[in-house]
């Protein structure tokens, strides 16, 4: 891999876990601003950057225009169809911030990764793509991953004895060290 190539993965990388761990920190530190606010702010400015790049690509604001126009009307179906998915991932942008008030970064993180199995998964029984090795190898470890941090914390609350020293007795009824844990 030549270095602009991973440059470019190394700050796709950084920025992806930077975000959700913003994201994170922002619903925890800073609950009292609107999600949908922040999405629509989020794709105003995608689309803003897009729009200027796309605007030196033609030559300027006016053969952006032109192309534009000529587009929709040529191709009225397709966007029409490319609609569906861009609302989607609108909605998917939504329920990010949902996730990041309610799981870990890592959880949420992992779970939000779990998007390129299925769409593998998908591309694979209905559109019959093929796959390759190294594709299916990583997507056996994007489903080791997840079930490494589900099972870190499946083990955490049922440790016995774990962080907390003792604190889940309460939540059984109340004895303590019963019949079946002692030492006899």
């Amino acid at each position: 891999m030549r270095w602009p190539a991973a440059a470019a993965l190394g700050l796709c990388a950084a920025q992806n876990a930077g975000s959700f761990l913003l994201m994170r920190y922002s619903k925890l530190e800073h609950a009292d601003y609107s999600d949908m606010v922040a999405v629509l702010v989020a794709e105003g400015i995608k689309l803003a950057i897009s729009t200027a790049a796309y605007a030196v690509e033609c030559g300027g604001l006016p053969g952006m225009a032109r192309s534009l126009r000529g587009d929709l009307v040529e191709r009225r179906a397709e966007w029409m169809r490319l609609g569906v998915p861009a609302l989607m991932y609108t909605a998917q942008n939504f329920l990010l911030f949902v996730g990041a008030a309610n799981l870990d970064a890592s959880a949420q993180q992992l779970a939000y990764q779990t998007k390129i199995l299925f769409t593998a998964l998908f591309a694979r029984t209905l559109l019959g793509t093929r796959l390759g090795s190294a594709q299916w190898l990583s997507m056996l470890l994007l489903v080791l991953g997840v079930l490494c941090v589900q099972g870190a914390f499946d083990a955490a609350p049922s440790g016995g004895g774990g962080r907390s020293g003792g604190g889940h007795g309460h939540a059984r009824g109340g004895s303590g060290n019963g019949g079946d844990g002692g030492g006899g």
